[in-house]
């Protein structure tokens, strides 16, 4: 795949990420993005991914303590977390089928495994972020 396509991808990713969720760009995106665009190697690809998976899953978890704290009875925390565990069986198993459907040669196929990683807890995070908001308002 020649580079200009592959920064092509990168650059839009998080476009349409964007105009399927009614908020603005987070800020690991866009460090995420930048880091990307000073080089389309696997190596880098994988480094960058590494830095804005791991600022993600450290939001997840602060999304969800703050939730778990709004909640006053305890069925609503039982069900949260059970919630959380069948989330992660589904990451968990999510996270195994891009490693075979992405497991190629290419910086096509790094990049696509590890958008997939981003956006399924950045979702989880968007997710429990909403449930907070709706529980304010209540």
């Amino acid at each position: 795949m020649p580079k200009k396509y592959l920064i092509l991808i990168i650059l839009l990713l998080p476009a349409f990420h964007a105009f399927s969720q009614t908020v603005k760009e987070d800020a690991i995106d866009i460090a995420y993005r930048d880091c990307l665009l000073k080089d389309t190697s696997s190596g880098n690809i994988d480094a960058c991914a590494f830095i804005a998976y791991g600022k993600w899953n450290k939001e997840l978890d602060n999304a969800y303590n703050k939730l778990m704290k709004s909640l006053k009875k305890a069925k609503d925390k039982t069900a949260l977390k059970q919630s959380q565990t069948a989330w992660k069986a589904y990451r968990d198993a999510e996270f195994a089928s891009y490693d075979n459907m992405f497991n190629r040669p290419g910086n096509k196929f790094c990049l696509m495994r590890q958008n997939g990683r981003i956006d399924v807890v950045r979702a989880r995070v968007l997710q429990l972020r909403g449930y907070a908001e709706s529980m304010k308002k209540d």
